[in-house]
């Protein structure tokens, strides 16, 4: 038996001293690119928020008219009414005292605790935006991407791919619809992915076995922070971890666009304009209903003192909702299978 100086054993020894704790938490459980905090925000008050979109143009009642002849009085101008409600998310957190006044000589409790419900309410928030459904959800909820998507079901800015690879021609025809302009294309990692691949290793079979066809439109970039940065047609290429797998043949107007449960995963691009519509812009934006969330979309409230309780207590609060100017600053492609883009 090893001899540990005076005593008995290195698990004596050992009995004196304790772990060394590294202050703070690692974090494991990331979504990257939350848009949210790409849009832009505007302080919209009222119970509701309304705006006007053209529902014609008067060219038909344009007349071609000879000289001399009598002229007609003509009234045909209507307009769509759009009307969007803020919805409220919450999260609190009761901290007893016990916990900061015993056990914080290493972790300041509260600062980690806030941290973590800043972190779960833009999680909540990022997905918010693309999942929530008002009519197929819940009527705690608002209409997300899929859900404004989906009024256009049938036209060329929200087509289905029919549970292949993403076709680039369904891309072209959604940037053509979308006459007010794109200003991202928000795709999952898995989409992303393959967009690489058809630049770079594995191409298109359209120019393995034709003549014809280039990459020219799939182009590539070194962005701010130095990573590649892919585009078509010079629309960037923007990967998301807050779109998911989803379940096929859903979302197109008639039912829940739901993430995967089962069978086989399908994924969605969504083609982005953005704008603020309090700004007379037609693009989306964010509407968030108190001036506190001017720069972080919520706020905290601080309870010093809870009543029967030896604690405080923290609480997040945010009154938010997308607002889509018009129906031409959003396109979708859905139920595209994880396999290689085609052309």
């Amino acid at each position: 038996m090893a001899v540990i100086g005076h005593w008995d054993s290195l698990t004596e020894a050992q009995k004196l001293t304790q772990s060394q704790l590294i202050p703070g938490v690692i974090e494991e459980d990331i979504y990257r690119n939350n848009i949210l905090e790409s849009l832009p925000a505007a302080l919209a008050l009222g119970k509701t928020i309304k705006w006007l979109r053209e529902s014609k143009v008067i060219d038909g009642d344009v007349e071609d008219v000879d000289i001399g002849e009598k002229m007609s009085w003509t009234s045909s101008m209507t307009y769509s009414e759009q009307e969007s409600t803020m919805k409220r998310s919450a999260v609190q957190r009761v901290l007893d005292n016990f916990i900061p006044d015993v056990y914080g000589t290493v972790n300041n409790y509260e600062a980690q605790m806030l941290f973590e419900l800043k972190k779960g309410m833009m999680r909540k928030l990022g997905d918010k935006l693309i999942y929530n459904d008002i009519t197929y959800g819940s009527a705690k909820q608002y209409d997300g991407l899929h859900a404004l998507a989906a009024v256009q079901t049938g036209t060329d800015l929200d087509i289905d791919n029919a549970e292949k690879g993403l076709a680039l021609h369904n891309v072209r025809k959604v940037l053509n619809a979308m006459k007010h302009g794109c200003d991202m294309i928000l795709t999952p990692y898995e989409i992303g992915t393959r967009w690489d691949e058809a630049y770079e290793e594995a191409g298109f079979a359209s120019l393995a076995t034709a003549s014809a066809g280039t990459f020219s439109l799939i182009t590539r970039a070194k962005s701010e922070g130095g990573s590649i940065q892919y585009a078509f047609a010079g629309v960037p290429i923007i990967r998301t971890d807050f779109l998911v797998a989803e379940n096929q043949n859903v979302g197109d107007g008639s039912n829940l666009r739901a993430k995967y449960t089962a069978n086989d995963k399908q994924y969605s691009v969504f083609f982005i304009k953005k704008g603020d519509i309090f700004a007379g812009n037609p693009g989306l934006c964010i509407g968030y209903g108190n001036p506190e969330m001017v720069s972080k979309f919520y706020k905290v409230e601080y309870f010093d003192k809870l009543e029967d309780y030896d604690a405080k207590g923290l609480r997040l609060v945010t009154y938010t909702v997308p607002l889509l100017g018009s129906k031409l600053c959003l396109g979708r492609i859905f139920d595209i299978e994880d396999v290689a883009i085609t052309a």
